[in-house]
């Protein structure tokens, strides 16, 4: 194995950015799944409210 020139040295680049790693794809996921789950939530609502089925509070 030959050494690396000081000149070479300047044009090495580490990582690569171009590439979605794991934890960015697990947490949009995520976000996606908080999102959902939200809107099944206020769907249910809407509709126990609309078809006058709320519990009482007491």
């Amino acid at each position: 194995m030959s050494p690396i020139k000081k000149k070479d040295l300047d044009r090495i680049k580490g990582g690569d950015s171009s590439y979605v790693s794991g934890p960015i794809i697990s947490s949009v996921v995520s976000i996606i799944k908080l999102v959902r789950d939200a809107g099944y939530d206020l769907g249910s609502g809407f509709r126990r409210i609309a078809e006058d089925e709320v519990c009482p509070l007491r």
